[in-house]
């Protein structure tokens, strides 16, 4: 496999690396050539390798050097009896059980030798963490998906104190850390233009490191930021990195991290959710929250979790939909070392052990395979599940959240979904509502999004026209929440004044619009409504049988009720 392909999202992952852990860096690949490393390496070192050293890493794994230049892998090269380096460690990168490449880790000063010394099993893990993730990124890449590294990064970054945050070029924060969330809790995690002056939000992406910047977060907390820029390969400015420490003040749990204003709505749905969460927020049962795309099921599992007891544990999220079946029981439960082709000689955690103590967000559940949903209804039986490859039971101690926008109980008929697993994820039940259904909340949401989208791009648009107003009651709302955000973040980019006008919306927004039933067909809804209750009768069994004639749930036959205003008469 050709690395220097892949030389942008390496020299990244070397970025983040001495940024984190102040350690020097670099990647070979599997012929012993140099693929890129960082600038204090190349300063140093240079681009000439001693190729006998990496081929020796490349057979034996993991190599730890600690007299550079004197060792008998040294022989031969031309720093032999006087490098540099004053340390080494040495891990190799393996895809799909084939060496690939090496990753090196260097310290060039006595301190710096002293400082990995002394830590060396911890600094052995960070380096095990990080050439797996190198090896997910390269592959993951390479089938045009790299978008691993943000996943990952949450789970890397817990091996460090500080808070730290990954942001991209416009300041969106992509990744964060336990700590970061304490720090920054009650504030609105979704950019660092929601926390920082605008001054000091510019030179962070400004392509130039910052330095020790005192930032007042609260009147009894002050924050200290050091950042540096994640560059492209070609020097291009991709975002960010960032580094939080408390200079004063306490450091709060972070029970707010919630995108708030996805989570706005005084309606009556919104406010039947926010009281139904509150009953169960530390409640060990397990929740399954149904809704269609968009609704905000993960900001509601979030904010179960960060509403709760469990706030200061990790919210681990695993995304059934996006795991290859072979791979999602090691995945799910981890593994030993040597269990398999490929696998780490020290094992790996899975999500469920990562999520220890906290909750563990089963999005999309749905989709999981038959052959998986037979081994978790196991471990929520017995509370307790095996690494693969291994023979120690260990404890689940962790919440389980499931959430999924399919008909669940569809696919229990189609016998694509276990129903016995059904009943222990659905102890308590909760729907996100569909927007078309409470756009009782418009206003809120529409005013909660604008103040966003100003903030971040500079923009003054001051509100909505009546014309445009009454075309979003209008509308359907197939993309729900989440499609809102998206055509005022639009709008805001493209308003001529500081009313937006109907001129302003996205044209398929405009088109779907004239697609769409006329409201005539909704009153026609309600009448057939009307006239299945009549057959059936107003109670709950007539009830029950006239959702069953409509395919719909009792809840939604109900909201469809009252959006009618049907009432026996």
């Amino acid at each position: 496999m050709d690395l220097t392909l892949y030389r942008a999202e390496i020299s990244q992952v070397l970025q983040i690396i001495h940024h984190l852990f102040n350690i020097e860096g670099a990647v070979f690949d599997g012929s012993a050539v140099l693929v890129t490393g960082s600038q204090g390496y190349l300063e140093r070192k240079g681009t000439a390798v001693h190729k006998p050293s990496i081929m020796e890493v490349i057979e034996n794994d993991e190599v730890i050097v600690l007299r550079p230049g004197e060792m008998r892998s040294c022989i031969g090269c031309r720093f032999s009896g006087n490098c540099p380096a004053t340390l080494e460690l040495l891990k190799r990168i393996v895809i799909d059980g084939t060496p690939v490449g090496v990753l090196s880790f260097s310290a060039f000063s006595e301190s710096a030798h002293d400082r990995i010394a002394e830590q060396m099993d911890y600094f052995e893990r960070i380096m095990v963490d990080f050439s797996d993730l190198l090896a997910t990124l390269i592959k993951n890449a390479h089938a045009g998906d790299a978008s691993i590294f943000e996943k990952q990064f949450t789970a890397l970054t817990s091996l460090v104190s500080e808070g730290l945050l990954l942001v991209n070029a416009r300041g969106e924060i992509i990744a964060s850390n336990g700590p970061a969330l304490a720090m920054l809790s009650g504030s609105c995690l979704t950019s660092i233009h929601d926390f920082l002056p605008r001054e000091l939000s510019a030179e962070v992406l400004s392509a130039q490191p910052v330095q020790n910047q005192s930032v007042p977060l609260r009147p009894d907390c002050e924050l200290t930021l050091t950042s540096i820029p994640i560059l492209g390969a070609d020097g291009s400015n991709e975002g960010a990195a960032l580094r939080l420490s408390a200079k004063s003040g306490p450091i709060l749990p972070p029970t707010r991290h919630v995108d708030a204003s996805r989570m706005r709505g005084s309606g009556t749905q919104m406010a039947s959710v926010r009281r139904r969460m509150n009953k169960i927020l530390n409640s060990p049962s397990s929740v399954y929250i149904s809704g269609e795309t968009g609704t905000g099921k993960g900001l509601l599992a979030r904010a179960i979790h960060y509403e709760s007891n469990r706030r200061d544990k990790p919210f681990v999220i695993i995304s059934c939909a996006n795991i290859p079946e072979t791979l999602f029981e090691s995945e799910l439960f981890g593994y030993e070392g040597g269990a398999f082709t490929g696998a780490l000689k020290s094992g790996k955690q899975g999500k469920m052990e990562l999520a220890e103590g906290g909750t563990l967000f089963l999005d999309e559940i749905s989709e999981m395979p038959m052959s998986m949903q037979a081994k978790l209804l196991t471990v929520l039986q017995d509370r307790q599940f095996e690494r693969v490859g291994g023979t120690r039971p260990i404890p689940l101690n962790t919440r389980i959240i499931s959430a999924s926008n399919a008909d669940i109980r569809q696919r229990i008929a189609e016998g694509r979904f276990r129903a016995d697993l059904f009943y222990r994820l659905n102890v308590i039940d909760m729907e996100m509502c569909p927007l078309r259904e409470r756009l009782e909340d418009l206003p809120e949401l529409l005013e909660a999004f604008l103040q966003k989208f100003n903030h971040q791009l500079g923009a003054s648009v001051e509100g909505f026209s009546d014309e445009v107003l009454a075309l979003f009651r209008r509308y359907s709302w197939p993309g729900n929440v989440r499609q809102l955000e998206n055509i005022v973040e639009y709008c805001v980019n493209m308003a001529e004044g500081s009313i937006v006008q109907p001129d302003d919306l996205p044209p398929s927004f405009l088109r779907e619009l004239e697609q769409q039933p006329l409201p005539a067909l909704k009153e026609a809804e309600g009448s057939v409504i009307r006239d299945l209750l009549n057959q059936y009768g107003w109670d709950s069994a007539g009830k029950a049988r006239a959702a069953q004639a409509l395919g719909i749930s009792v809840r939604t036959l109900y909201r469809k009720m009252e959006q009618a205003h049907l009432t026996e008469k």
